[in-house]
């Protein structure tokens, strides 16, 4: 289940429509040392990704707007190197396969793009690679000065990002495959862990369980380091020690997804470590499933980004309220933000290439945005109780989180990571039955 590489020429085409003239220049990621001559495992840039598929480091592709065409600098073709490290496309089966009008050679990068930049006033840059801006600045200020350039040079070189973000915001069905997928093999790893599960285990166990389920399913990667974390470690938002023995008495936080051909899925569940919730668990955590579920309700198009934060926002404080560890209104509880105390962090993030995927979620006037079909965003309340005088002991160093995959689907949001159980009934149905 892949992207076909006619989805990328399509997408480089598009993207070339919308920025009418001018010259596109996206580099790849390089390879990153890990320690002396070893490196991490190779993850394309996502931008780069989009719109190639090309997956070899520090390959770099152009696209002439206007008249269109598209070329792809990629390594040297080298057969002592492939039986070292792998096979290598080489550029003019990079061009052909990937479905570029030139393959060149990267070598050759530097000299080509002095003649490129010497036919276009527009360059657009991704904003955060800031090596390829100061090359392109410096190629631009030489072309000026020896007068090089057969346009009008205004050294003009703007965000790729303003342009690109929108298209990568709407899934298309191709992506939406990949991705429902993804959300799949996650929601069947949580299952896994949850049958699985023992008082005896440590955390870096269920955390290898979870890698272990992704490989086999062939999603080798995980989207995020996951969290697996028990106890009173599910209080911290982004623990990923994972080193902490079982406590067959608590509750387990797992926030853990896979990435399959490059896209993230996000699943978080909680549940008793022994397979029963006690009632302060069970009043904790039937709050937090109220409020996701108050929150999924109001992803539809044309709501506000916002609206899902704010109606799980209101369960929560009246949840808090029923339980006395808040005092007064609800709107009270809000307008003076006390939930905070217990809920610090915000309901949604857009996800897609990236867990934490690109989008704007507030407009120029600082106003949210309206929510679009075809956008991915997870919805994940929680509520989180370290150990603070304040609040009753039987919720203390207790942290619940519940966060599911949520399409925008017209006024019928799709949660594509419905198959994971969330409700006590069933989770205390499976736990500890493997």
């Amino acid at each position: 289940m892949i992207i076909r590489n006619t989805v990328y020429k399509q997408r480089r085409k598009q993207l070339a429509k919308i920025l009418g003239d001018g010259v596109v220049i996206i580099r790849n990621s390089s390879d990153q040392v890990r320690s002396n001559d070893t490196t991490f495992p190779f993850r394309s840039d996502s931008y780069f990704h989009y719109f190639s598929g090309f997956p070899e480091s520090n390959a770099v592709m152009v696209i002439n707007c206007k008249p269109f065409s598209a070329w792809i600098f990629s390594k040297t073709k080298d057969k002592t190197k492939e039986i070292w490290d792998g096979f290598i496309y080489g550029p003019k089966e990079a061009a052909r396969k990937f479905l570029f009008d030139q393959g060149l050679d990267l070598k050759h990068f530097d000299d080509s793009i002095s003649d490129l930049l010497a036919k276009n006033s527009k360059v657009y840059l991704l904003q955060e690679d800031l090596n390829l801006r100061d090359l392109v600045s410096k190629k631009l200020n030489h072309l000026s000065n020896n007068k090089r350039a057969d346009v009008f040079l205004k050294n003009e070189i703007i965000s790729l990002n303003t342009f690109a973000d929108p298209m990568r915001s709407i899934k298309s069905a191709d992506e939406l495959k990949v991705i429902r997928h993804a959300a799949n093999i996650s929601s069947k790893a949580h299952q896994f862990v949850m049958a699985n599960i023992h008082a005896d285990s440590f955390e870096y166990q269920i955390e290898a369980r979870l890698k272990y389920f992704f490989g086999v399913h062939n999603a080798r990667n995980e989207a995020y380091s996951s969290i697996v974390a028990s106890g009173k470690n599910a209080c911290i938002l982004h623990y990923i020690n994972n080193q902490s023995k079982l406590n067959e008495s608590e509750l387990i936080l797992i926030d853990a997804g896979c990435e399959y051909e490059g896209y993230a899925s996000d699943i978080t569940r909680t549940f008793p470590i022994g397979g029963k919730f006690s009632k302060p668990q069970r009043d904790l955590y039937s709050i937090v499933l109220e409020a996701q579920k108050a929150a999924i309700a109001q992803v539809k198009k044309n709501n506000s980004f916002n609206d899902p934060h704010f109606a799980a926002v209101k369960v929560l404080a009246q949840g808090l309220k029923d339980l006395k560890i808040l005092q007064g209104s609800v709107n009270s509880i809000i307008e003076k933000e006390e939930y905070k105390k217990f809920y610090m962090h915000r309901t949604s993030h857009w996800m897609g290439l990236d867990v934490h995927d690109v989008g704007d979620y507030f407009d120029h006037r600082g106003k949210p945005v309206k929510l679009k079909n075809g956008q991915i965003l997870t919805i994940e309340p929680g509520l989180y109780f370290s150990d603070d005088r304040s609040v009753p002991k039987v919720f203390r160093n207790i942290g619940i989180r519940i966060e599911d995959d949520v399409l925008v689907n017209n006024s019928h949001p799709e949660v594509l990571t419905s198959s994971c159980p969330k409700e006590i009934d069933e989770l205390e149905s499976i736990i500890g039955k493997g």
